[in-house]
């Protein structure tokens, strides 16, 4: 007899409606495992919560957006599902579908949005009724045997299950993507998780390989002879004119929050998950001396991603080069098109930018912020340097590009004699006292009440408020526009940190999701009552007290610059 029902898998964000949902099932006379303990966002689940699992009817996944992304949920999603898919029940909490994917999970789905009494308790019944009609537990079958433990940032949990919509029943799959994007890790990991459910895996082709079997072949350059008429296979390419021979799955680097990295190691690997792959797992010790082999010329770790961006560099010629110089020198700054001419000018005399900067583009080596802000990723810096077959170049550029943002930054009294120090720190002292004045004014520095106010007018005067920063900042002096020192706060640094750093996040996250949630209010509900019973307003407002803490702190800084400026 199994010692639980109903195994309940969920994001610990989103305790608050999981806890009702169990206390539901618990009142209906159903044993509930419910783990409240915390996993870190990389970790694979503890021995006690898969014995559990094997020991459990069903699992009840509370599918939020959230929980695509978590390791622990997935591998207790998928090995429920690969114990039989009978055994897995989803709730979907969100108001659209677009994060169930594949469609295997879509078809587990129970039906409504577990907020009212009336859904919670047909969610129960549904349950019930499952549980009831399957004997025993479902002792999920291992994973495939001799296998090394799945790397611990894998991070693409939508692509293994597409993959196996692909490859299940005699299927042909095509991962590809650029050198070094992690194709080889995510069959890896696909073997790791799904293999058992293979009579065979060959890893390369096999004349025997029947019905029932799968094949991987990886680092495929051209399309195969012939490809098995029964027999499931995987193919790895960075060729995507192979992407025909299958179901296409593209593969692109992963973002920053899908890599368990410390944060130092993180920022080094931006823009390769390759390298963060590698830096993971290839090394131990603290950071500091990782990144000393990193640093190091002729690091065994860059070669990879080496060979990812070299015969690009090749295709845009002395054109691309010298512009990648210009951002290894002034890295981690963004630059303006006018900027690389003015450097480019100084340095090599007129040159045309647009060329170079297009190829590099298209290559994938710069990115765009969408504004006319381009800048090179760290990773890409650290092999571009130290590749470079012209040194004594990159030197003459990189002095180039130091005199003339010395220059601009210089304080005025040296850099622009007829200025006097007086007037820029009045201008400062305006622009920081208008700016404090919208922060005070708006919901960044006013308490929001618990169930009180509208959260969705909250997050208009938090948009309302960056576009006027927005404004304030372009109407300033450049020249008043000053970092903050350890002595000083400067209004360039603040702006920044309110922008970029609190505004824009909290805005990315929380705006499309509570936009969603709005567009699928029922008729005859007002819009508090329908916030009021959205699962992630408590989640919202626990982060909005801690963005206004944040802007509090920047406004104290905002509040010395116009009151008392420094000299």
């Amino acid at each position: 007899m199994p010692d639980w029902d109903v195994f309940v898998s969920y994001d610990r964000t989103d305790a608050t409606a999981v806890q009702r949902i169990a206390a539901a099932l618990e009142d209906a006379g159903l044993r509930v495992f419910l783990d409240t303990e915390q996993i870190r966002l990389f970790e694979s689940i503890p021995d006690r919560v898969r014995h559990a699992l094997e020991n459990s009817r069903v699992l009840l996944a509370y599918y939020s957006r959230s929980y695509g992304s978590r390791r622990a949920c997935q591998e207790e999603f998928t090995a429920a599902y690969l114990a039989g898919p009978e055994r897995v029940l989803a709730v979907n909490p969100e108001p659209g579908v677009d994060h169930l994917t594949p469609q295997e999970i879509r078809e587990l789905l129970l039906p409504g949005h577990p907020v009212t009494e009336t859904a919670v308790a047909g969610l129960v019944d549904a349950v019930r009724q499952r549980s009831t009609a399957l004997p025993g537990p479902m002792r999920s079958r291992s994973a495939s045997a001799g296998s090394p433990a799945l790397p611990k940032f894998t991070g693409r949990w939508t692509e293994l299950w597409q993959l196996h919509s692909a490859l299940r029943a005699g299927g042909t799959a095509v991962v590809h993507g650029v050198v070094d994007v992690g194709k080889t890790t995510l069959a890896h990991a696909y073997v790791q998780l799904f293999g058992q459910v293979y009579h065979r895996v060959f890893l390369g082709g096999s004349a025997s390989a029947a019905a029932g079997d799968l094949i991987v072949l990886d680092d495929v350059t051209t399309a195969p002879d012939r490809l098995p008429d029964e027999a499931s296979v995987l193919l790895l390419t960075r060729d995507r004119n192979l992407a025909k021979l299958g179901t296409a799955i593209e593969l692109t680097d992963l973002r920053d929050d899908e890599l368990d990295l410390e944060p130092a190691l993180r920022t080094a690997a931006k823009g390769s998950t390759g390298l963060a792959h590698r830096l993971a797992v290839q090394f131990s010790g603290s950071p500091d001396s990782v990144l000393d082999r990193l640093h190091g010329f002729g690091s065994p770790l860059l070669e990879p991603l080496a060979e990812r961006l070299l015969p690009a560099m090749h295709r845009t010629g002395e054109a691309g080069w010298d512009l990648v110089r210009v951002f290894v020198a002034v890295a981690p700054e963004h630059l303006t098109r006018d900027l690389l001419n003015d450097v480019l000018a100084r340095a090599v005399g007129a040159a045309e930018v647009d060329p170079g900067l297009a190829g590099l583009l298209a290559a994938g080596i710069l990115v765009d912020d969408g504004v006319g802000h381009f800048a090179l990723p760290p990773a890409f810096r650290l092999v571009l340097r130290q590749k470079d077959p012209r040194p004594g170049r990159a030197e003459r550029l990189r002095e180039a590009a130091v005199e003339l943002l010395a220059d601009r930054t210089r304080p005025p009294h040296l850099a622009i004699a007829r200025r006097r120090r007086s007037d820029l720190d009045e201008a400062e002292r305006r622009t920081a006292h208008r700016i404090y004045n919208e922060l005070a004014s708006r919901i960044s520095l006013r308490e929001l009440p618990d169930s009180e106010g509208l959260l969705r007018g909250a997050l208009a005067s938090l948009h309302a408020l960056f576009d006027r920063i927005r404004q304030i900042r372009g109407e300033a002096d450049p020249d008043a526009l000053r970092v903050s020192t350890p002595v000083r706060p400067g209004l360039r640094t603040l702006i920044d940190q309110l922008q970029e750093e609190i505004l824009r996040p909290f805005l990315a996250r929380w705006h499309p999701r509570l936009d969603n949630h709005h567009d699928v209010r029922p008729p005859g509900i007002g819009s508090r009552d329908h916030e009021l019973a959205w699962p992630m307003q408590a989640n919202l407002r626990t982060d909005l007290s801690t963005l206004q803490a944040d802007v509090a702190e920047v406004a104290a800084k905002l509040a010395v610059l116009s009151g008392n400026p420094l000299s």
